[in-house]
């Protein structure tokens, strides 16, 4: 085994990911990244799919250690198309379909039984027994989300010590505790990114109570601030009030509910328009939808942005309507902006948001978010008040931090 530790006393530790997509995880991987010192830590990031916009945003001190990395979108239909090809010959390698297709039904099974089918789960753990093998012993390795790079980094990375994140409800998002149990003994940590994530991971696994935190989301607020003056923002030059989410087209997101909400709201009188940033397998159910309930000039499907914040800043108010989260990046990044907020009561969500005083908080049905748009579209002072509430806000991850360097000492 070749021993990793640096000749200048640097502790290797390494992050894998699944991918590289500029989504909400992968952004706060980034902040972290930021946070670490080059001159204690020598970082190196691993993901499992080869494929994603924030390889390009990398600190320049940070080793990527995926061949020829891809800059290009996780969710556009390319994406999709490699992953699935992936997917596909890692299926055919040494007929590994055959031994892989018990794992393949045990999971499908338990998603038909709660509820929640996700194409992706169940092809994660074939993912990470596919991917890139290290001979280098880390002082730390770090799982940062859920699913394949938890699978890698419990069974096929070696490290004195291993920690894992959980970005989001753990139950809800159709994961299982009998099928995923002997990957998170494996860790030394459980960082959850909110307390809410906390109780519900413990609720499937109380023996982790002693090794499970609560470990903030990294928001780099200065940054945020700072790209939010910078390049374009709305420019089609509507009059009206403004709403935008930031999400990928998915499920989780309940834009189902969102666009007969502004079809209602439209034909109340309100001269409003919803707009979304992100890509995601459900943009042409999604259309189709949209122009069912004949919103086609009002809900507006945008596309990926590098960067969002400016269309954050000049949204009138924000909606992060879900069907469930962990701690949501996007809202976080919202309420950075000191924007107006409607949010669904979800883990994470309820602590992001304070009701009454920074946003609005709905049990997630159309009728609510009905209700609750129509509460801040009325009631302009409201939303100032929310603004001035937000504004100046501070962030403080030391203790999160100190959480991590524990673990290289």
């Amino acid at each position: 085994m070749k021993d990793n530790t640096n000749q200048d006393g640097r502790k290797k530790v390494l992050f894998v990911t699944n991918t590289m997509g500029r989504a909400g995880a992968e952004k706060c991987l980034q902040a972290l990244l930021e946070l670490l010192d080059p001159k204690e830590y020598d970082l190196s990031v691993y993901s499992i799919i080869n494929r994603g916009e924030l390889y390009d945003d990398m600190p320049d001190y940070v080793h990527i250690l995926n061949r020829k990395p891809c800059t290009k979108s996780v969710l556009d239909n390319a994406g999709l198309f490699a992953i699935a090809r992936l997917i596909f010959w890692d299926l055919l390698k040494r007929f590994r379909f055959i031994t892989y297709l018990p794992y393949f039904f045990r999971v499908l099974a338990h998603q038909i039984k709660v509820k929640h089918l996700d194409f992706s789960k169940l092809f994660w753990m074939l993912l990470a027994r596919g991917a890139k093998r290290f001979d280098e012993e880390y002082d730390l390795a770090v799982a940062f989300i859920e699913g394949a790079a938890t699978y890698y980094v419990a069974d096929f990375v070696k490290a004195k010590k291993k920690a894992t994140y959980v970005h989001i409800d753990y139950l809800a998002a159709g994961y299982s505790p009998k099928l995923d149990r002997k990957y998170y003994d494996k860790f030394d940590r459980v960082f959850c990114v909110s307390d809410t994530v906390r109780k519900v991971f413990l609720q499937a696994y109380p023996e982790y109570a002693d090794k499970t935190f609560f470990f903030h989301n990294m928001v780099p607020r200065e940054r945020i601030l700072r790209l939010a003056k910078e390049g374009k923002g709305f420019d089609d030059g509507f009059d009206g009030l403004r709403i935008l989410t930031v999400g990928r087209l998915h499920y989780q997101k309940a834009y189902d509910l969102a666009i007969p909400a502004l079809a209602e709201l439209r034909r109340r009188g309100h001269n409003v328009r919803w707009y979304v940033i992100g890509e995601g397998a459900e943009e042409d159910n999604l259309r189709a939808l949209i122009k069912q309930n004949g919103v086609e000039d009002s809900f507006i499907l945008m596309g990926g942005f590098p960067n969002p914040y400016p269309y954050i800043a000049g949204c009138d108010i924000y909606s992060q309507a879900s069907r469930f989260e962990g701690w949501c990046i996007a809202l976080a990044e919202s309420l950075v902006l000191a924007r107006p907020v409607l949010a669904s009561r979800c883990a994470g969500n309820e602590e992001q948001v304070t009701d009454g005083e920074t946003g609005v908080l709905i049990d997630l049905s159309t009728e609510n978010i009905v209700a609750g748009m129509e509460k801040l579209i009325t009631d302009p002072a409201l939303r100032a008040k929310f603004t001035e509430n937000l504004s100046g806000v501070a962030l403080d991850f030391r203790k999160d931090l100190e959480m991590l360097h524990a673990l290289t000492n």
